[in-house]
């Protein structure tokens, strides 16, 4: 028996009729927004150094680096785009909101990622066979140097960030970003190694760093790939069960599911319940299920109760070829 009362209820709950607001998640965006308009602040100002240390060093290596970083701020924008993007109401041609916007700028980092692990061990195996020549080596180093530290305190900021607004898509930017401090000190190796006589560390140290970046790669492509297929978050489903089953008057828990939507979750419960249980009772019995998981799983904005009569098995009959 679903709720018939569920769309007003929800109103109500959303607008505090209980004292209280549930199902609408925190105004987070605006704090999502202020860290990659920083980071971006940040990656352009290393990048700028880069490049210009590059024209007067003549170091491939930095030069490659600064372009990469130039282009991590396409990245930041990508991501800003998309928080902008979820905070628009839903329409009616997409009732669930834009949520799923952060999930895809989650992908366009993992193909910039990619993209970074191929620039990498191209410039890397180009080097190994040119062997170019470094000069103003001080430089070089310096602005490297200042290249690692510049992205290293970008990650800390992006994945703390990223953890606190449960966002998958600036966590994996702000891995992308440790991923290009590493590249900056592989360039500072590089030039190390070609001013004491040994430009073969150059490369070496290049496709070390494609190594780690393709590895991180493949973990951020489980996560990221993960959410766009809706995968199933095994403790969070145990939760929804636990709470419900746990719940006066729900005589079991038939189903549970939940998925991601950016930051948010929504969730769907199917509970058998007395077959006596009257309409009024089933009604409150389902919104106090609500009531519960709304106060246990912080990022839920909706959740959906379907009760059923326990033991009739004739319940969904008229439905039942339409199943798979």
């Amino acid at each position: 028996m679903s709720d018939p009362h569920g769309q007003r209820h929800e109103a109500e709950h959303r607008h505090g009729a209980h004292g209280h607001v549930h199902g609408v998640a925190p105004a987070r965006e605006p704090g999502a927004i202020r860290v990659v308009v920083l980071s971006s602040a940040v990656l352009a100002a290393v990048a700028a150094a880069e490049l210009a240390a590059a024209a007067l060093s003549s170091s491939a290596g930095v030069l490659a680096d600064g372009l990469h970083n130039l282009g991590d701020v396409s990245t930041t924008v990508a991501l800003a785009v998309a928080f902008i993007l979820s905070r628009r109401a839903p329409t009616r041609r997409f009732p669930y909101g834009y949520h799923r916007g952060e999930d895809l700028a989650g992908l366009v980092v993992l193909g910039l990622i990619v993209a970074s692990a191929v620039a990498s061990g191209v410039t890397s195996i180009e080097h190994l066979l040119h062997h170019p020549r470094v000069t103003n080596v001080a430089l070089a180093i310096a602005i490297a140097g200042l290249g690692f530290a510049g992205n290293e305190a970008v990650a800390q900021y992006k994945i703390r960030a990223g953890r606190r607004l449960r966002s998958v898509a600036l966590t994996a930017d702000g891995q992308h970003s440790r991923l290009d401090g590493l590249a900056s000190l592989g360039a500072a190796a590089g030039v190390v190694g070609a001013a004491l006589g040994a430009p073969i560390l150059d490369p070496v140290a290049g496709l070390v760093i494609t190594v780690i970046i393709a590895s991180i790669a493949w973990e951020t492509g489980r996560t990221v790939t993960g959410r766009l297929l809706d995968e199933a978050d095994a403790s969070l489903v145990s939760t929804l069960e636990t709470v419900a089953a746990g719940t006066p008057g729900v005589v079991s828990v038939s189903e549970a599911r939940a998925r991601w939507t950016g930051r948010r979750v929504r969730a769907e419960v199917t509970l058998a319940v007395a077959p006596d249980t009257t309409l009024r009772e089933a009604h409150a019995l389902g919104e106090e299920v609500r009531h519960r998981l709304y106060h246990r799983i912080d990022p839920l904005t909706e959740v959906i109760v379907h009760l059923d009569p326990a033991g009739d098995h004739a319940a969904h009959e008229a439905v039942s070829h339409h199943l798979p």
